[in-house]
């Protein structure tokens, strides 16, 4: 009953069901006979087919404004062209606001699309601000509209906690971390890759422990970002730091998968296996009949793998 009311908890903040729909699922887990009497009409619930047209009728009106905006855009001063974004952002804000607070999951979604957006359109708002009027160096620049960015992103995600808001969050901060590697002098590339590794590796735990809402969101954003920094440190002359830490980050979730029976540990472990395994082969033996063999002898286990997991799916 504790993980079920976990998973209710988790689909609630989400936006998923309601909390009618929640107490209706506690009451058929128990065995309580009877509907919940809140209400003599059913709730109403906006039409998947209702939410998709109105994503695509906003779309397409962003994308005429932007097609009607770029034929004038260069005559616009700098305060001009940052005032149009402030304004998208003030809109899209007072938008989301106005939403947050509904029992509707379709509007909280559009509420999450709105801050969303606002929290973008703010940021292309004071890069006009800081590059082009204050002329602040583009390095001081992002870094400053990352932490802002961040900062308004956290304050949404509390106010709303939602997939989404968590997804801008996590990019807002990353932005962030990245940009302050860029005040000093340019470090090596396979920095940004390790940074970007760390960073994602200490979301993922925080995710874990469900510090975050939508906990899997978490842990997938920090899987894919992992992955993407031990890929990043694998390029140019360091090739060698990032193919191993490739290498160590599939083998710790393959690891952590069998050990705590988690299934998308296990999937990020094969999609690293399947990364950096041939990477290894050929940097280290090279395109000769070894590297090929290795290879070859990889692809077997990975298989023999596959199949003992088959077979003992019941453990995970």
């Amino acid at each position: 009953m504790i993980d079920l009311n976990k998973q209710l908890e988790a689909w609630l903040n989400d936006g998923i069901i309601s909390a009618e729909q929640a107490e209706q699922m506690r009451r058929s887990a128990l065995g309580v006979p009877g509907p919940v009497e809140h209400e003599t009409e059913p709730e109403r619930r906006i039409p998947i087919i209702t939410e998709i047209l109105g994503y695509v009728g906003a779309a397409l009106a962003v994308w005429a404004v932007l097609f009607l905006v770029s034929e004038f855009w260069t005559n616009l001063s700098d305060w001009a062209q940052a005032s149009l974004f402030g304004a998208l952002a003030l809109v899209l804000f007072a938008g989301g606001a106005a939403l947050v607070g509904s029992a509707e999951p379709a509007l909280q979604r559009l509420s999450g699309v709105l801050w969303a957006g606002c929290v973008g359109s703010l940021a292309g708002a004071l890069f006009i601000v800081f590059d082009s009027i204050a002329g602040i160096r583009v390095e001081l620049s992002s870094t400053l509209i990352g932490a802002i960015a961040t900062a308004i992103a956290a304050a949404m995600l509390w106010k709303q906690r939602s997939v989404i808001q968590h997804v801008v969050l996590f990019a807002a901060a990353l932005t962030t971390v990245v940009s302050l590697l860029t005040l000093g002098p340019e470090p090596e590339l396979f920095v940004y890759g390790f940074v970007v590794w760390a960073y994602a590796l200490i979301w993922l735990l925080v995710a874990r422990a469900e510090v975050l809402p939508s906990p899997t969101v978490g842990i997938v954003l920090g899987g894919i970002a992992m992955l993407y920094g031990a890929q990043i440190a694998a390029i140019e002359d360091a090739a060698v730091i990032g193919i191993l830490l490739g290498l160590a980050t599939a083998g710790l979730f393959a690891t952590a998968g069998v050990v705590f029976r988690e299934r998308l540990a296990i999937i990020f472990g094969g999609i690293g296996i399947f990364m950096f395994v041939p990477q290894a082969m050929f940097h280290f033996l090279g395109e000769t009949f070894g590297g090929m063999f290795g290879l070859f002898l990889s692809g077997l286990i990975i298989i023999a793998l596959a199949i003992w997991f088959g077979r003992h799916r019941e453990a995970l």
